[in-house]
């Protein structure tokens, strides 16, 4: 099982972050020491089982990035919180 760190952003909960790492919020709630509230700024250890971890290289796009693993780029974007345009060294999670 791998982890990642993400930092909560504004008005989010365990529910919507769970949700969208496809997780239960007791799953959530368990990898970071039985919280039960998250406030704008904490930061929470997501646990995963992924394909691939890909690392953005010079000049790649999102579209390349999901053609190259088969994947949905809209869902791609949903499962990496994506809302700006990617940078070099951005690690994009490829969920099973």
């Amino acid at each position: 099982m791998r982890k990642i760190i993400v930092k909560v952003g504004y008005d989010e909960n365990l529910s919507k972050i769970a949700e969208r790492y496809n997780l239960t919020t007791k799953i959530l709630s368990t990898a970071n020491d039985n919280i039960k509230e998250v406030e704008e700024g904490d930061y929470l250890i997501i646990p995963f089982e992924a394909r691939a971890i890909h690392t953005v290289r010079p000049l790649e796009t999102l579209n390349e990035i999901a053609q190259k693993y088969g994947v949905d780029v809209d869902k791609l974007r949903s499962d990496n919180n994506i809302i700006a345009p990617l940078f070099i060294g951005q690690q994009i999670i490829i969920l099973k």
